[in-house]
């Protein structure tokens, strides 16, 4: 009886602390404070409140609501676009304004220093931060940087303006380019500095400067207008353009950018010499239509490029209107003579069957031909004949040989075909021999036109 009492006394012992093994430990927080529900105001202070997600990574995760509540702070800071400011010039375009002032306030962020850490707070799921920053130490600490960028970007300003007086334009642009740098997270700010005993707005000044500069750059076409046969090449510096300054000063080691309308150019960027010149090339001419035009741009992106890896700056330059010329080239199609030897079992044929049937299709296709040798720009020769190749049945039949050939103004032979055993079959030969010809004519309609057209105008190989 005592050992039946021990055991149950046992097993009641084991089965309470069983159930109080199983037991999970509650971790309390205690309430949250008024800034968590509502973001709390403040005329002295900039306010930042960031939070995040709990995850395995705690350490991650306070990092995340510091990074949060740094944001929500520059945020805090407004930003107020002077009407003297490098901003104030692209308001026309509000998405460049947008697009700069979101770059502002990221820079603001990144150099947001003196703030402090007035309290934290984390429940079971999310992890809170509150930072606040004096606007009067921030206000200080901004000017403090904004005068130290001002005095680089003015001695960069001063050296664009004394090459550009000295003619070196293309240093001009560079220093130009470079003096916006340290300004860049001030453009919503006049930047009003002294410069030679006058008071400028400095970024708003480095601006119209670059305008100035652009619009006293010349480029000039050695021709505005050009004549050319159609399927041929333009002569050498027949494309070229002279770049100068306002003083006629050529102006070397500036890139041009070149755009010709009827097909993109094998080489497109030029820069020019020291005679300011930058000479195009256009390989042949094969455009159908009367007129093309050959653009010239100064390339204000490879100006950029050079000044400045940064993006936001190589646009803003980019928007500035660049000068350009332009030659309009008038395309002339060429002319063609036709001669022809064409003769049937030895008796000559008036009119010419293969002469006729691809003179037709060189006119449907928008050709014209010349009665008169010394006018034409190519010449086309046939020489045709067909000869009896005896009996098939009841049939006669004639074998036809032609050669047609295309010669330029020069002599020079840029086509030639040979019709090689075309057969005719008739009750009689001389009907067999036009039945040859029929077959020509329609090799020569067909195709040879085309061969033709092809080599003469679009300048490809000989067939």
């Amino acid at each position: 009886m005592k050992l039946k009492k021990l055991t149950i006394a046992l097993f009641t012992a084991m089965l309470l602390a069983g159930c109080g093994g199983s037991k999970k430990i509650v971790t309390t927080f205690p309430p949250a404070p008024a800034w968590v529900k509502t973001r709390p105001t403040s005329s002295g202070y900039y306010i930042g409140i960031g939070s995040a997600s709990k995850t395995a990574d705690l350490n991650q995760t306070q990092q995340t609501a510091k990074q949060n509540a740094l944001a929500d702070m520059a945020s805090d800071i407004s930003i107020n676009i002077s009407t003297n400011s490098v901003l104030s010039t692209f308001e026309s375009n509000s998405s460049f304004s947008e697009d700069f002032s979101k770059t502002i306030k990221a820079l603001a962020e990144q150099d947001l220093e003196g703030y402090e850490t007035v309290g934290n707070y984390e429940d079971l799921n999310n992890y809170w931060v509150y930072y606040r920053l004096s606007k009067a130490d921030y206000q200080r600490i901004k000017e403090e940087r904004k005068s130290k960028a001002v005095t680089k970007a003015l001695d960069l300003y001063d050296k664009a303006i004394t090459a550009e007086k000295t003619g070196d334009v293309r240093l001009a642009l560079l220093s130009f380019i470079k003096a916006l740098e340290p300004l860049k997270p001030y453009f919503a700010d006049p930047l009003q500095v002294q410069y030679q005993g006058n008071y400028i707005y400095l970024g708003n000044e480095i601006s119209k400067e670059i305008t100035q500069v652009l619009s006293s750059i010349r480029i000039e076409a050695s021709n505005k207008q050009l004549k050319i046969k159609q399927g041929q090449p333009l002569a050498a510096g027949s494309l070229e353009f002279k770049v100068s300054y306002k003083n006629g000063q050529p102006l070397n080691g500036l890139m041009l950018s070149g755009t010709y309308t009827e097909t993109p150019l094998r080489i497109s960027k030029i820069q020019t010499d020291n005679n300011g010149l930058a000479s195009f090339a256009i390989d042949v001419v094969r455009s159908n239509k009367n007129t093309e035009t050959l653009n010239a741009t100064l390339n204000l992106e490879n100006i950029a490029n050079e000044a400045t890896t940064d993006f936001m700056l190589r646009k803003l330059f980019n928007r500035f209107r660049a000068p350009e010329a332009s030659i309009s080239i008038s395309i002339l199609k060429p002319l063609f003579y036709f001669s022809s030897s064409e003769t049937n079992l030895d008796t000559k044929l008036n009119p010419t069957p293969i002469s006729e049937g691809l003179k037709r299709k060189i006119l449907e296709g928008g050709y014209s031909t010349t009665d008169k040798e010394m006018e034409a720009d190519y010449r086309i020769n046939i020489i045709a004949a067909t000869k009896s190749k005896g009996e098939a049945g009841n049939y006669k039949q004639t074998i036809l040989n032609a050669t047609i050939s295309v010669k330029d103004k020069s002599g020079t032979e840029v086509y030639i075909k040979l019709l090689d055993n075309i057969l005719g079959s008739h009750f009689d030969y001389q009907q067999a021999g036009m039945e040859a010809y029929k077959e020509a004519v329609k090799k020569a309609e067909n195709t040879i036109s085309r061969e033709i057209i092809e080599v003469v105008v679009k300048g490809k190989s000989n067939y």
